[in-house]
Parts: C-alpha cells; structure tokens; sequence
C-alpha cells in the first residue's frame, strides 16, 4: 500500500496549479518540519527572504538534518523525493522559530512554506526526540494551557502580521494541537484569515479548556485524522470529530509513524471507526481523569520520569529498552491518596497505552 513517499513520487511532475493543496501536502509538510532545520532555514528575527529546497541542499549538513534516528530512513527518501518534485522543490521556507527550555518544559519549533501557487502554510513539528518534548505532552494532558501553546499563539500572531490573505495551519502530533490551539487562541478577525487547520493524531484538549476558548469557531475550519488504533489522537477526545485513517502499522504507537498512513490518490484511505483497543483506551483515560485531581496527576507524571533519568537522559534514543512498564508501576507508588480502585484504573491506563 502507497504512503506519503510514494504520493511525492506519484505527483512529482504535477505542481499545485494543476491539482490543488490537499490532506496529504500537508502531512507531507507536518513531517517535513521534524528534520533539524533550524540552522538552515532563516529566523523569524531575521525578517529576511525565504529559502528554497534546492538552496537548503546546498546549505544543509546531513547529519544534523537527519539525526532523528528513529524516522531516517523514511526522512531521507521523503527528502530526496521533494527535492526532485515540481511539487515541492520551488516551495520557500521561512520564519523559523524554536524554543527547547528545561524550566519551562517546553520544546517549541515552527516555521513557514511558502508553495507555488498554493497558500502558505504555518507548521508547528511535533514532539521530537527529546524527553523533554514528551514530558511537554504529559503536561498538556494535565494543564493546558502548557508554554509549547503559548508559543503557538505566539508565533501565529507575528507570522500572521507577515502575510497577506489567507494562510494554513498544520501539524502532526503535538504539532497538530498547536495548531488547533493556536487558532482557538487568536481573535476573530485573525480566525477568519485561516483557510484550513490540519491536525494529525495530535492530542485533544481538556474540557475546561474548550469552554474557555471558541473550538467550535474552528470546527469548520478543522481537520483531523487519527490512524484506527490511534493512541494519541483519540486522548481527550469526547466528540469524535475527526476523520479515522488506515494505517500499516500493527501496533498503536507505531500507528502513530506518519509513513505508515495509507494514501489512495491524492488523500487518505478512511474507515469508518476506530478499533476497540483505542476507543477503550480514550475511555479510561476520561474515566481516570474524573478520579485524580491535578495534583496527584503531576505527582505521578514527576515521578515517572524522574524514575527515567530526565536530568541524565536527554532523547528517547539514549533512554532505549529501559522497561517503563516496571518504572510506571514504582512511579504509582509515589502517589499519595489514591484509593486502592483509582490505582487500577491508572494501572489499566498505562497498561492499554503501552499494548498499543
């Protein structure tokens, strides 16, 4: 079955003229803003001219592009198939905007493609690998706003003031919920700029955030897709509104690998729902946080990954095959107060996660 590789290919000489932007450009443009680009592409400081991909050939170091191992056998075939797309290899990027800060604990980046003939489009990248990017989601699913988002309606405000018309907004991911969040966060008149936002599998928002912002103001503006065994996606989520999509992956962390959604044409290969073993872990978890207060979700999320070695392990490489199974297990041992049927459901929580 294709993939997004394959879509470059397929659609290699055929520019955006001739067959619209559409669902799987911008998963394309998501994954592209994992490669480590921030010494290549120019600073939203800067206020300078973008630049294409054939001058970041020239100008990128391999190894610092591609050092994100986990993904750099589909990154460099995704690459080398832009670079040699009519689709994609006119495109400009620009405003590159980061922010990777142990105190706040956020790991923040974000720039701007400029597609011939096509809107721009703001790309927030999604959580990397450093452990400190995945603590970051652990704190959005227990108090949002977390400074990643605060960064996000940021970042679109001043970008915003940059273009002309109407624009874009995608991410996979955590990025995905940055660009959900950061369309909820602006004012009415910005709102009304943004074309479209893609979110893909990012995780949703916790009800008292979405009375506090407009999300239905975005709903028309929104699309999701989250694979059919999704584990992230589908946290949080209460309204189903989303589009499921066939993946190749067996397991729902894999699930989550933008290389292993299904393309048919020029968008993706949709079922009708997701699998039991997603549906009932987005149960639990809206289950679970009925039960905790924030407090003793913090306690817990603090000892896990102190019991990981955050001060001494910095990317989810270094960490390795450490069982966090057996880490969560001694991290619900931290937690005060818990009565003995709280403890399980969080037990079945972690457990579900790490079947997927």
């Amino acid at each position: 079955m294709k993939n997004i590789v394959d879509y470059i290919r397929e659609y290699r000489d055929v520019t955006f003229k001739e067959h619209p932007f559409n669902e799987v450009d911008a998963l394309v443009l998501s994954q592209f803003s994992y490669l480590k680009w921030e010494h290549v592409i120019p600073k939203l400081t800067d206020n300078g001219e973008g630049i294409t991909l054939s001058e970041m050939s020239e100008k990128m170091l391999e190894a610092e592009v591609f050092v994100y191992e986990r993904f750099v056998e589909g990154n460099r075939a995704m690459w080398a198939a832009m670079l040699d797309s009519k689709r994609f290899n006119t495109m400009k990027c620009n405003y590159l905007s980061m922010d990777l800060n142990r105190n706040l604990e956020t790991q923040f980046m974000a720039f701007t493609v400029f597609p011939e003939d096509a809107l721009p489009v703001i790309l927030f990248r999604g959580t990397d690998e450093t452990l400190l990017g995945w603590k970051e989601d652990y704190n959005m699913a227990l108090n949002q706003p977390v400074a990643g988002q605060n960064l996000a309606s940021l970042y679109l405000r001043q970008v915003a003031l940059r273009l002309e018309g109407e624009f874009m907004i995608a991410g996979h991911s955590k990025g995905g919920n940055l660009a959900a969040y950061s369309a909820m966060d602006c004012s009415p008149e910005l709102r009304e700029r943004i074309h479209t936002i893609y979110d893909f599998d990012g995780p949703h928002f916790r009800p008292e955030l979405l009375e506090k912002l407009d999300y239905e103001a975005i709903k028309p503006k929104l699309r999701k897709f989250i694979p059919q065994s999704s584990v992230v996606g589908i946290l949080l989520e209460t309204d189903h509104y989303y589009t499921v999509i066939k993946s190749n992956a067996y397991s729902g962390i894999q699930q989550h690998d933008p290389f292993m959604w299904v393309v048919a044409g020029s968008e993706f290969k949709r079922l009708s729902k997701v699998n039991k073993h997603s549906a009932r872990l987005n149960e639990k978890m809206l289950e679970l946080l009925m039960y905790l207060t924030i407090d003793q979700v913090y306690e817990f999320g603090r000892a896990l990954f102190d019991l990981i070695g955050m001060d001494k392990i910095y990317t989810i490489d270094e960490y390795g095959k450490r069982n966090i199974k057996d880490m969560a297990g001694s991290a619900l041992q931290n937690i005060s107060d818990i009565d003995v049927d709280t403890r399980k459901l969080m037990k079945e929580v972690v457990r579900e996660f790490i079947k997927g």
